[in-house]
Order: C-alpha cells, then structure tokens, then sequence
C-alpha cells in the first residue's frame, strides 16, 4: 500500500497522470451545503464567513477538495458583479431554497444588441444597456464599491482561513466563461444560434474580445483568493461545454478554438485549468486529445458532465486528467447502494494508470441526499486503491 497523501498531493498527482495512493474524490458540492447547514441563499451569497463555517459541518461530503462558491464572488466578471447584485443578467437571487423560494436563476434578455458598438466602445454597452436590471442602478456608490474592491478580498481571506484549518484545498481561485457560454447569456440562445450562421464573423470576432476579457477578471479573481499561496487558489474553473446539440462543425469552428486559446492564456501565465464542460461531448474526444499541444504536463484537467467516461479514458487517458460524473438524478432519488454501484464502475473504467478523480455530474443538486453523496466519498476509499 503506497504512503497516505495529503489532499493537495493527491489530486496533483492525479492532475499530472500518475497514480496517488488512491483515487481522488471531489463532489462539486456549491448549494447543497449552505442548505444542509439551514443558511438562507443571500446569506450564502453576502456573508462568506457563515458559508465557511457550513462547509465546515460538512465536511463529511466534500471529500479532496472543496468548492468556494466563486458564483457567489463574481458569478459572471462583469464590473460590480459581486455574486448577488443581479447587474446586467437579471441573475436573481431569492432569500430561501424552494418550496418557497428558488435557487438564483436567469432571465434571458438580448442586451448585446450591435456587435460592432462592443467591439469598438467595449462593454459599455451592456452595463448600461436599457433593457439591464433596474436593481443595479438603485444602488447606492458605497455598495457598488464594496462588492467590487473590498468584499472579494473579505471572501478570499475567509476562505484562506478554512484551508489553513482544515487543511482542505480549493477547487478553484478564479471562474471564466468559454465566449460562447457567455454570449448565450448576452445574446439568448435562439438569437445566438441565428447570429452563428448569419453573422459568423461577428461571433469569432467577439469571441477573441472574450478571451482575453474573461482571462483577464478570472486571473485577478485568483490572485486576490491567494494563487501561489493558498493551495488550489491558482486553479482557473472554466466554463462550458457549449450550446447543447452542437453539430460537429459548430463545435470545430465556434467553440475549439476558444476554448483552446483560453487554456493556453491561463497556463502560460502559471495558472492550472479546469475544464467544467456541460453537456455530452463525446462526440468531440478525438479534438478535445489536443487540449494540452504544446502545454506542460498536469497544468490541465477536464470535468466531465454527461460525457462516456471509459471512451474519454480510452482516448484521453495519456493526455489530461479526467473527472466525474454520478449522475445528479442518482444523487437525488438514488440509494447509497445505487450510487456506490455507479462509482465502483467508474473507478474501475477511468482509475487505472492515474488521472482521474471521481465526483459529480456538473454539481451536486441542492436537494441530494446527503447519504448518496457520502458514498462517493465512501466508494473512493473502499475501491480506489491502486
């Protein structure tokens, strides 16, 4: 039996396809915590020390690793984003878990209108755009000024201390959009689908702005969460798999080459990446074995949704780390037994030779059973010994 790991040597093992003493585990574990814990979402959202503490009541879940819920930071860096200030996506924040209330969700406008106008005056013409959330204009200047510059670096220190306490590291320091995702967000889906195959030069053209855009908020956001320091703060999470039901031509010439030049910015500048790509993309392995050309080893790791993942081992194995993927629906109405059942299959698919590490498909719901997500933890340490 090889010599017990700490959880930061363990997943850098695995990052650097090579096996640890076992596999990791890593549910991606955002509301369900401060719903265990009884918190309310604003409390999440607005008052980090509370949301530290409730991770730590649950630690029991969280395995190798836990999640800072930068959503609640800066979900979308943009300019006085600050998680729960609902500027430009109408992204709403409500005070309870359902029944009586909601997790934060968003409400689709076109705010990007002219695409030449963004591309020549930046994005002035979103954050003012008429059709924004009036909420971000009843704010006051002091409010707008804490969320932007103090209150990520009352965040970052909360969270700074939960790693030195409980020696747990983080799942990520900073969160970026692929272009796409976000012009899914800025434009709606239908409008951006249309634009795509009307308008094509416009969406690369924009899509080379985001790049560096998203680059640039996303590395400042893990330097203030301690890149270099804070172990797992210099971990870039990048978001998305793209539209759904993208055809293989869409994929290779709207979505590749972003999300390519987007990894090589980050590693390049020291940063590590995580790829957290919705979605079934296995389609699309045999592009996605380039995604570390021309990169050094264990800079790279790519979290998985609803990819196959003994396909995405068998062509990516050698390439990039690989996580996932319980299914979120097992994790609500499954049983313990179901759940071991489905990591003991992935495991055996994914583990052998390193480079992997087990956890959820994208996040773990609100609403899991908290004995369905221990027994990820659990299958880890009862199956996962190499």
């Amino acid at each position: 039996m090889k010599e017990a790991m700490s959880r930061y040597e363990r997943l850098l093992t695995a990052w650097n396809l090579q096996e640890a003493d076992r596999v990791p585990v890593a549910p991606i574990n955002c509301y369900i915590i401060p719903y265990l814990d009884g918190l309310s979402i604003k409390e999440m959202f607005l008052e980090p020390e509370k949301l530290v503490r409730a991770t730590v009541n649950c630690l029991d879940i969280c395995g190798d690793e836990v999640d800072p819920n930068i959503t609640t930071l800066d979900h979308l860096s943009l300019l006085g984003k600050s998680g729960w200030d609902q500027a430009t996506l109408d992204w709403r924040i409500w005070d309870d878990f359902p029944p009586k209330g909601n997790i934060p969700s968003f409400y689709e406008k076109t705010l990007l209108e002219d695409y030449d106008d963004v591309l020549e005056r930046g994005f002035a013409t979103i954050l003012y755009n008429k059709k924004i959330c009036q909420d971000v204009f009843r704010r006051s200047m002091d409010d707008f000024v804490y969320y932007e510059f103090e209150y990520p670096r009352i965040y970052a220190k909360a969270w700074r201390k939960f790693v030195e306490d409980n020696d747990v590291p983080l799942l990520m320091g900073g969160r970026a959009c692929h272009p796409l995702d976000l012009l899914q967000y800025y434009r709606g889906i239908n409008q951006l689908t249309e634009d795509i195959f009307e308008r094509p030069e416009k969406i690369k053209a924009i899509s080379d702005v985001l790049v560096e855009y998203e680059a640039m908020r996303a590395m400042k956001q893990a330097m203030i969460m301690g890149a270099g320091e804070v172990p797992g703060a210099e971990i870039i999470f990048f978001v998305n798999g793209g539209p759904p039901g993208m055809s293989p031509r869409i994929f290779d010439e709207f979505f590749w080459p972003y999300a390519k030049k987007s990894i090589d910015l980050f590693v390049r500048r020291g940063f590590r990446v995580r790829c957290h790509w919705d979605n079934d993309l296995t389609p699309y392995l045999d592009t996605m074995k380039h995604i570390t050309d021309g990169l050094p080893r264990g800079r790279v790791l790519l979290d998985l949704e609803k990819t196959n993942m003994k396909k995405a081992k068998e062509i990516l194995g050698d390439r990039v780390c690989i996580l996932g993927n319980v299914p979120s629906s097992l994790l609500v109405y499954g049983t313990p037994e179901e759940v071991e059942k489905c990591c003991r299959k992935l495991i055996d698919d994914c583990a052998e030779g390193g480079g992997f590490v087990l956890s959820t498909e994208c996040e773990t719901p609100w609403d899991a059973k908290r004995e369905n997500v221990r027994a990820i933890i659990e299958s880890a340490e009862k199956y996962g010994q190499y």
